[in-house]
């Protein structure tokens, strides 16, 4: 055998020896190592979440208080009953504050707010009668009772008296308006409770 055969089987036999020891040695090592980058990666991406979460968990706890207080608040906008006869009298108070010469209160049954949250809400109308700056007196002095109270519906015209009252030549009869809010209470029904059964039947009020 010649010296360059001798040289060439030596040169094919180191090839393949280093092809069959990347093969079985080096690529497994590869796949490994790229599995354990791809699992580093995850850990620090579930690092990072649990740091987030922890940071905002932090900032509740040290907004608690504030939380709270806030809670509280709403709790007291939103009794656990009813309440429609306080309702009624808020109503009635801030008439006579705002100086309205008529006010009635009429509520509704009970039922679940269109909304879906989990709360009773009763519907009211309330009528009132007065002249222009009262009703707006009045209107703000709702918006601030006691309790939470959404307004639906606001419809404003002349008083029934008011076109007598200007044949008679009164001016302040004349200028009496008739107010109608169609407005929604809500409370926190007892655990289990049916809305229907939270109150009695309807009534109404009139000073």
């Amino acid at each position: 055998m010649s010296n360059r055969v001798r040289m060439i089987l030596v040169v094919a036999g180191t090839l393949a020896l280093c092809a069959a020891w990347f093969f079985f040695f080096i690529r497994p090592r590869q796949a490994e190592l790229a599995k354990v980058r791809a699992d580093t990666v995850e850990e620090e991406n579930k690092t990072v979440a649990l740091r987030t979460e922890l940071d905002r968990l932090e900032e509740l706890q040290a907004n608690a208080p504030a939380l709270e207080a806030e809670l509280a608040a709403t709790r007291r906008l939103i009794p656990s009953d009813n309440e429609v006869a306080n309702y009624i009298f808020l109503v009635e108070e801030a008439a006579n504050q705002a100086d309205i010469d008529f006010v009635n209160v009429t509520p509704e049954l009970p039922k679940p707010p269109p909304e879906g949250a989990p709360l009773a809400e009763i519907r009211t109308v309330i009528g009132a009668e007065g002249g222009y700056f009262e009703i707006q007196d009045f209107f703000r002095r709702l918006h601030d009772l006691d309790r939470a109270v959404r307004v639906d519906l606001v419809a404003l015209a002349p008083a029934a008296d008011a076109a007598a009252a200007a044949t008679a030549a009164d001016p302040a009869a004349a200028d009496k308006l008739h107010l109608d809010v169609t407005a929604r209470i809500f409370f926190e029904p007892p655990e289990g409770a049916s809305t229907a059964a939270a109150v009695p039947a309807p009534a109404t009020t009139t000073p």
